[in-house]
């Protein structure tokens, strides 16, 4: 969407939502859990009401396709406002550790962990929908196996977690949420159990989804209020499950039951405000919602991780989401977070491999492609932070648009 259209999308309370209004297609980038797809005129307080009812509170409106809106802030506004405080984050050495192993030795590792990762979840799944009981020890030896990975060279899982494959979305979603957790935990400073709690409540944060029917769950369009509701289920499903687990940390079941809690109350299952949310359950929806959003759906295509972190320091403002949570996401991931893909001044395309912490902006990078060859290219690395250096990042980009993955370079 280029600015001129951006200067006539205006973002508004839902309270301010009136029938003749026009709603823009960018409410396809909602949340993914409110699968608020539509888009076209609102003609009559009944919609109004069914966007409220899915917990919806704010909606973006095209003022030159229907009625106007005395209040509310252009997406041009919005978005460079978000641009500014994201290029004002600043990094310490702790936040984003040096690896202890190269990557490309760890990567074998890291693609191991990930297939046995969703494959103990998928069993665990299977287990709770027959109605048995859940093993957690396969799960604390995961979290085990995933945090040694980390302290060897996170960037290894943090590239797993850009692969994906939008009909394991459930599987790879639990995987990719407690990589998330574990970066950023142990850039806040969480270390011995506290941290390997997080990471394992993150594996099991969505396991309530099973007792969701499949046609509920896997709708492509948007969901009806009483379907909703059903889907806000899962938290709670997700929490009985755990709490039949003997001695199992309070923070694992919060995970589970919070991390769809809003500090504004406008969250689920419970309403909690503000402090009422542990930092742990504000961390998991953090990472929960970058994840969802940079994702391919059935209902929505995922953002670029940019675009992704500048709507998240858009909800953080709106109370959605913790600020600083989100802050230190950006810290831990940095803007082009390693196996994303950029493009270069020159038309030549690249993929992250290591951001380094004084640089922000300028990730070192693995140059592979010619857009104006049309072809792969051999790989060339380039430090974008060297004095040397002459390129620079044009913007992000989705590799797939190109016929390539990151996954043909590993």
């Amino acid at each position: 969407m280029d600015q001129m259209t951006l200067k006539n999308i205006k973002r508004i309370p839902i309270s301010a939502l009136e029938v003749d209004m026009y709603l823009s297609d960018l409410n396809n980038e909602w949340i993914p859990d409110n699968n608020l797809s539509k888009k076209g005129v609102i003609k009559s307080e009944k919609i109004i009401e069914m966007i409220r009812s899915l917990g919806v509170t704010h909606v973006y409106i095209d003022i030159t396709k229907g009625k106007n809106c005395a209040i509310g802030r252009t997406q041009d506004e919005i978005d460079r406002q978000s641009e500014k405080e994201i290029s004002e984050v600043k990094l310490s050495a702790k936040q984003r550790p040096k690896p202890n192993v190269d990557l490309k030795t760890e990567l074998a590792a890291a693609s191991q962990l990930k297939s046995e990762a969703t494959e103990m979840i998928h069993h665990i799944m299977t287990d709770v929908k027959l109605g048995r009981g859940v093993d957690v020890l396969p799960v604390k030896d995961m979290a085990d196996g995933l945090l040694g990975s980390m302290m060897n060279n996170q960037n290894a899982l943090l590239c797993m977690t850009r692969l994906r494959d939008k009909d394991r979305y459930l599987l790879e979603h639990s995987f990719n949420v407690s990589v998330l957790m574990g970066v950023l935990a142990r850039s806040v400073g969480f270390e011995g159990k506290k941290l390997h709690n997080l990471v394992t409540g993150a594996l099991l944060h969505d396991i309530g989804k099973v007792r969701i029917d499949d046609e509920v769950l896997h709708k492509p369009g948007s969901l009806e209020p009483e379907e909703w509701e059903e889907m806000k289920r899962h938290v709670i499903y997700g929490e009985e499950v755990l709490r039949q687990i003997p001695g199992l940390a309070p923070e694992i079941i919060d995970i589970c039951a919070q991390h769809h809690e809003r500090l504004d109350g406008s969250g689920y299952p419970r309403g909690l405000i503000g402090e009422h949310i542990p930092l742990h359950s504000r961390m998991a929806s953090v990472v929960d919602v970058y994840d969802a959003i940079t994702a391919d759906r059935v209902y929505h295509k995922g953002m670029l991780p940019p675009h992704a972190l500048k709507k998240m320091v858009e909800w953080a403002g709106d109370e959605h989401l913790d600020k600083a949570v989100v802050y230190q996401l950006i810290r831990s991931l940095s803007v082009y977070p390693v196996g994303s893909f950029v493009e270069l001044d020159n038309a030549k395309l690249a993929y992250v491999e290591q951001v380094d912490i004084e640089f922000q902006d300028k990730p070192r990078i693995i140059v592979v492609y010619d857009t104006n060859l049309g072809k792969i290219i051999p790989p060339v690395r380039i430090n974008l932070a060297a004095p040397t250096n002459t390129r620079k990042i044009r913007r992000a980009i989705a590799p797939e648009c190109f016929n390539i993955s990151l996954e043909q370079f590993l």
